[in-house]
């Protein structure tokens, strides 16, 4: 029900088969995002760009760590590994690694920090806390949702905190920061409904160019790890972290310069970015500091069920009228219309005096009908016609062209009377 939908005040309703248009995006206030002009009822694949897979793990008594199966990482993927008991971070690009056999843990702590695969391709690091909390994160890879289109050819999904830099779909790329929340978009009954305000459309980059110009870095507190050829793995010092720069180089991203950006921007240089503007709460509209409520949705005005006329609650079922002239027959039943209004009446075959008379009243329009009324009726071998007559002030019953004004009621054989309309 359209009474349930909130930010819904005016709607464009378009088709299921309607042509695509061109992808846009909107972010709502409820920190929903919405793509339209998808096709309908097709499943999506969004890409949350800028954001990286986050897996959590834990070393064994020995500090090690498997951080990868054969397959799961690819050459030259960014990974990072933050050991969350000591809260310090290790950073490595997964270019030659050294291959090397694993031994099975026997609780001796192995205190060196080293990196390697085994021959199966399943990649470690040691010199972790033993049998603790270890947080993995693939920096070159994004997380991807499965959705599918609804009919009315737009998705939607919950961005989450922290929000990713950009949402990818198609190798489209809808920027995130910076973007202005407004109103949504739904689907109901097959139709698109916008919200009023018209909401605030991201507009699509080429998702490539977007990727190469916004990588995840490293952590600014990651020491980052630099692999000689011959398996030996060396470690830079973290920022600040007093140890000088005694760095090996050569994994550093340069994240570990200890610069800032810029005031009024977030992030770590160079990749710095202006945060979004405050945004009014859930149930409000606006620009803070002025944010108003949302107003009640507005529904289109009910109409009555086919067949029937007036406007509901008050729906009425036309009555059965002639086609033409003033009789006319449903079933077994005589209507006659122009009648004296408020009026008894009674209807018989004349001249078939043995047939039971029908009695009836008109309404205030000079409508009546007269149930179980005799139409094979016939008078000494000749078709019989209809007979009405009314009932006067007095109990007295006249022929109804007897009536004032209604001296040229219409004379019907009954055989003739139509179907009623």
């Amino acid at each position: 029900m359209l009474k349930k939908l909130l930010l819904i005040l005016t709607f464009i309703a378009l088709t299921p088969t309607s042509a695509l248009a061109q992808m846009q995006g909107y972010l709502g206030t409820d920190g929903y995002f919405h793509i339209k002009g998808l096709q309908a009822n097709a499943k999506y694949t969004i890409d949350l760009g800028g954001m990286p897979i986050i897996r959590a793990a834990n070393s064994n008594s020995c500090g090690i760590l498997r951080i990868a199966a054969s397959g799961t990482i690819k050459a030259s993927d960014r990974i990072e590994i933050k050991d969350e008991k000591k809260g310090d971070t290790y950073g490595f690009t997964n270019t030659n690694i050294p291959i090397k056999e694993t031994v099975k843990c026997d609780g001796t702590i192995k205190a060196e920090r080293e990196i390697w695969t085994d021959d199966k391709g399943t990649t470690y690091i040691s010199g972790l806390s033993p049998s603790s909390a270890q947080t993995i994160r693939l920096l070159t890879t994004a997380p991807t949702r499965s959705i599918r289109a609804n009919i009315c050819g737009f998705l939607s999904f919950k961005l989450g905190e922290p929000r990713p830099g950009a949402v990818i779909i198609d190798n489209q790329a809808f920027v995130l920061s910076g973007l202005q929340s407004g109103g949504g978009i739904a689907c109901r009954k097959g139709k698109l409904f916008v919200a009023f305000p018209a909401p605030v459309i991201v507009a699509a980059v080429s998702a490539v160019t977007w990727r190469s110009q916004n990588p995840v870095s490293f952590s600014a507190s990651a020491a980052i790890a630099s692999i000689s050829g011959g398996g030996g793995t060396s470690w830079s010092s973290p920022p600040n972290s007093g140890g000088g720069g005694g760095s090996s180089g050569g994994g550093s991203s340069g994240g570990g310069s200890g610069a800032t950006c810029p005031e009024g921007t977030t992030g770590t240089p160079p990749n710095c970015i202006t945060p979004p503007p405050a945004a009014c709460p859930v149930g409000t509209i606006g620009v803070p500091p002025t944010c108003v409520p949302v107003p009640p949705p507005v529904e289109p005005p009910a109409s009555c069920p086919s067949g029937t006329t007036g406007t509901p609650p008050n729906c009425i079922t036309p009555k059965p009228t002639p086609v033409s002239g003033q009789m006319c027959k449903y079933g077994g039943t005589l209507v006659v219309i122009g009648l004296p209004p408020n009026t008894e009446l009674l209807a018989y075959p004349a001249g078939n005096l043995g047939w039971v008379d029908r009695y009836a009243t008109s309404d205030s329009g000079g409508w009546a009908q007269f149930d179980n009324f005799r139409f094979d009726a016939t008078y000494e071998g000749d078709p019989a016609s209809v007979a009405i007559l009314y009932k006067k002030a007095n109990g007295e019953w006249a022929d109804i062209q007897d009536y004032p004004d209604y001296f040229n009621f219409q004379f019907v054989y009954i055989p003739s009377i139509a179907p009623c309309k």
